[in-house]
């Protein structure tokens, strides 16, 4: 299939007429497309889509309501119909398919997409076909089960990188979509239709079992297995419906929490700013009240130097008066010896007898002492006048906290410009949430973290309820078995169903198992071309896949790498998009959404070089962010066809130009 032009009409930000042409030379088959964030790539590849299959995907691959797709900027003016026309070449065919809406009769002003009415017309070669064969018209070329694999987005891209992680719940529900693509469903209805008939065979096998005689027991068992099976069933139904409501739910919230994601981190700043705004406030406080403490002896530091003199002055007749009492003290010490000296007549120094010269010596040592101590006065009144004085003067030069109410000064100047800072912080946060249902977010916050709890108990609720299921399954498959081994029971009509049913189910059981390994093989083969193609490593050999299109990188030695770089698991995941697309579709076009978002420049070039030879027609919608258009664009010139741009008319209206070559 070639893509030949698409034709828009008030589709999404494209008001009025916008067309382009795709390039249909095979030597220059490379179509580009600029356009900044938000200005309308994602919507040419949603006018593709919905021209094609009459859906668009937003985020979460959640279909956009009809309503949503209609350019505002036309509804204002009262013009409310939208066409996507595409044209295409297929088998030497020529295609123009056209999609249009339009308001209902009697509708003036649409509210809900069931105000309108879609209509769609294919023409083959110029000849109308009839609605009924443009499902089967479509299905031949482009079928919207394998439409992931050439019209793909970057939000595709991260949910194939997934896979990546063995075992992941994200990478087992792509696993069946990969297989739904690749044909294993199929099989797997035929697996369930066998399954039904042998349910009903069973049940059949139950009655013929009690009207026999002597099998009364079996035929009970297999009645309460069946019943439990159906019960177990329903269930599951049940649950399944549960488990879609709720993340149908869960991704409405998510996308409402990504809008307000910024109000929300608004308002956390906002309550740590007025936290640490009010530990701020009560810290100065806390410090005003130890500083007015403080304050109260500070008068001291003012008299110190006075205090301190006239203390230095006192300690001056203290020591003075001491040295006097010393001086006293010893004189008399001296006289008292030498009374005893002279009663006893011996020395009180060496114990000596003293002779009479000796003792003449003493006496007039004796006599002089004693008229200097009449000379000698001494005020006691006076020591303890001074003593009294030196302690009051003490206690006024006890250490004060002079040095802490500086450091509490200093500390309170830098907690108000703190404050300061904070009152701005808190003014401007808010500003930037004044007229935001804060709470509002919180709750749906709360609401969702609660689905994703529900989410998980749903499916373990799943997974228990399918155990259960196959350990009935298996436990009729033992009855059946040895009901085979009696001929009474064998010859039944009931009993030859049943084994016919089961052999068929085997059949379909383990065509399937090995249709998912030889799909798993192609895949890894193919996957693995691709990968050494696009990867700046020489030395990883290729790709090894698991039960879940999983992908590992190995290395020359084929070990696994166990640490990828985020460019490299997305190189990974291309590999795998590029090996399912070959496998489950003969060559065509590929429409990528900004492909490129973390890779660097020489795995761009890969890719640049390697997608343009295995794609009919490469469609790359980018952004400048993502590649240059001189240095990247420079290896491929020879194969760019034509290159559009799309530029911004006003929030509502965006236009795209051809750009000459």
């Amino acid at each position: 299939m070639i893509l030949k032009t698409l034709s828009l009409q008030n589709f999404m930000p494209y008001k009025g007429q916008t067309s382009l042409n795709f390039p249909t030379e095979k030597d220059r088959n490379v179509m580009l497309v600029y356009g900044d964030n938000m200005r309308g790539k994602t919507s040419l590849l949603n006018g593709i889509r919905w021209a094609f299959y009459g859906n668009a995907l937003g985020r979460h691959s959640r279909p956009i309501p009809l309503l949503d797709l209609i350019n505002k900027e036309a509804a204002s003016e009262g013009d409310w119909s939208m066409e996507a026309c595409i044209t295409f070449e297929a088998d030497g065919h020529n295609y123009e398919l056209r999609r249009r809406a339009k308001r209902r009769p009697l509708v003036t002003t649409p509210s809900r997409s069931e105000d309108f009415e879609v209509l769609r017309a294919l023409s083959k070669d110029g000849i109308p076909l009839g609605d009924h064969l443009i499902d089967a018209e479509i299905n031949r070329y482009a079928p919207e089960q394998i439409s992931r694999f050439f019209l793909f987005d970057g939000e595709l891209l991260q949910e194939y990188e997934s896979l990546l992680i063995d075992g992941s719940e994200q990478g087992k529900k792509i696993k069946d979509a990969i297989e739904q693509v690749l044909g294993v469903p199929t099989l797997i209805r035929g697996r369930d239709d066998a399954q039904t008939i042998l349910k009903a065979a069973q049940k059949l096998q139950s009655v013929d079992l009690q009207r026999l005689g002597g099998f009364e027991i079996q035929a009970q068992k297999q009645k309460t297995l069946q019943a439990q099976i159906e019960a177990l069933e329903e269930d599951v139904a049940r649950l399944n419906g549960n488990l879609k409501r709720t993340k149908e739910e869960r991704l409405v919230l998510e996308d409402f929490l990504e809008k307000t994601e910024s109000v929300y981190q608004a308002k956390e700043r906002l309550n740590a700013a007025q936290k640490l705004e009010q530990a701020n406030s009560e810290r100065q406080t806390a410090l005003s009240i130890e500083r007015l403490g403080l304050i109260k002896d500070a008068w001291r530091e003012l008299i110190r130097p006075s205090i301190t003199l006239k203390r230095n002055e006192i300690y001056a007749q203290h020591d003075a008066l001491t040295g006097q009492l010393l001086d006293r003290n010893k004189i008399e010490t001296k006289i008292s010896q030498l009374r005893e000296a002279l009663k006893t007549d011996t020395c009180q120094t060496c114990g000596q007898a003293l002779h009479q010269e000796q003792k003449d010596v003493a006496s007039n040592e004796l006599s002089a002492l004693e008229n200097e101590l009449k000379n000698l006065s001494f005020d006691m009144t006076a020591m303890q006048r001074l003593s009294s004085q030196i302690q009051s003067l003490d206690k006024l030069l006890k250490p004060s906290e002079a040095a802490r109410i500086e450091f509490i000064d200093r500390d309170l100047a830098r907690l108000r410009i703190e404050q300061t800072k904070h009152d701005n912080e808190i003014e401007s946060l808010t500003d930037l949430i004044k007229g935001q249902d804060t709470a509002e977010i919180s709750r749906k916050r709360n609401l969702r973290d609660g689905l994703l709890k529900e989410e998980t108990r749903i499916e373990e609720d799943i997974k228990k309820s399918q155990y259960a299921i196959d350990k009935d399954r298996n436990d009729l498959a033992i009855i059946g078995k040895a009901l085979e081994n009696n001929p009474q029971a064998r010859a039944a009509r009931s009993s030859k169903v049943v084994n016919i049913s089961s052999a068929l189910e085997r059949v379909y059981t383990r065509s399937i198992d090995r249709l998912r390994e030889d799909l798993k093989t192609k895949v890894e083969s193919l996957a693995s071309e691709a990968f050494k193609k696009l990867t700046t490593q020489v030395k990883y050999s290729g790709l090894r896949i698991n039960s879940n299109y999983g992908l590992t990188i190995l290395d020359e030695h084929n070990q696994e790498v166990t640490i990828r770089s985020a460019g490299a698991e997305q190189i990974v995941a291309l590999s795998l998009i590029d090996g399912l697309a070959h496998a489950g579709r003969s060559p065509g076009p590929v429409v990528m959404d900004t492909p490129f978002g973390r890779l660097d420049p020489k795995h761009r070039a890969n890719i640049l070089t390697y997608l343009p030879s295995t794609a009919q027609q490469l469609v790359l919608f980018v952004h400048e962010g993502e590649v240059n258009k001189t240095t990247d664009m420079r290896q491929i010139s020879q194969k760019i066809g034509c290159v559009y741009e799309i530029k911004e008319v006003n929030p509502r209206h965006s236009k795209i130009d051809r750009v000459t070559q």
